[in-house]
């Protein structure tokens, strides 16, 4: 997905997908990377477990998810599958915002240098692995019910995304953490049920995203960060 799930999730904190940011997308190619708390370069060539070989026992078993979700599905879940998609603020958590609206500037800011390092080391891993999505991998036979997405299948990057930031979010507030990790888990499921992505892609976004976060909290200018956007949070 390149730069544009950083427009997803940053551009107003996990920001909505419209035209005009998937424009801003093209143009964020041309801006020097910069590392704010997670370098990702390391995830050019670091561990991490490759996807289904094409025609394995593995690969099938995600084929026929993918095919039966596709038979059982309603116009409810693909409609549910399309709000998550856009992954907005305001879809993710709407009146469960930890926050005040509209977001202070200071946690738009936060939540956008997380998203930059995160957005840079799941294209690097997209890269290497290069899996085609499933409408791709299975053209004519298994058909999304969402926008297709551009870019690579795995690891998934909604589910990477949601992940982290659940995690990010229960750095702020822990007693929420149960709250935080299902809706994650749900946007997960959605890319699923929508037919952009086999359930190998979620379980490595999910796999990922904690070994992101797992390095995000070696970062001491992460850790005080999230002590100063705690301030914002709605009392």
């Amino acid at each position: 997905m390149k730069k544009r799930l950083v427009l997803l999730f940053v551009a107003l904190a996990f920001a909505g997908c419209s035209p005009a940011l998937r424009a801003a997308g093209k143009r964020a190619h041309l801006v020097t990377l910069h590392v704010y708390y997670v370098p990702s370069e390391q995830y050019k060539t670091i561990e991490f477990a490759p996807p289904p070989a094409p025609d394995s026992a593995a690969q099938n078993a995600d084929r026929a998810v993918i095919m039966d979700w596709q038979a059982k599905r309603t116009e409810a879940d693909c409609a549910k599958a399309n709000e998550t998609a856009k992954a907005g603020y305001d879809s993710f958590w709407g009146a469960k915002s930890p926050f005040p609206a509209p977001l202070p500037p200071e946690v738009k800011e936060f939540f956008r240098h997380v998203g930059s390092d995160l957005e840079d080391a799941v294209t690097n891993l997209k890269d290497r692995y290069r899996r085609p999505r499933p409408y791709a991998a299975y053209p004519g036979q298994a058909v999304p019910c969402i926008e297709k997405s551009r870019g690579y299948s795995y690891p998934s990057g909604h589910s990477t995304f949601s992940r982290v930031f659940a995690s990010v979010l229960t750095d702020i507030m822990p007693e929420r953490r149960d709250e935080f990790f299902a809706k994650a888990d749900e946007i997960a499921l959605d890319r699923v049920i929508g037919g952009v992505h086999f359930p190998s892609d979620i379980a490595a976004g999910k796999a990922f995203g904690d070994q992101f976060h797992a390095e995000l909290l070696k970062s001491e200018v992460y850790r005080e960060d999230i002590e100063k956007v705690k301030t914002f949070l709605i009392k």
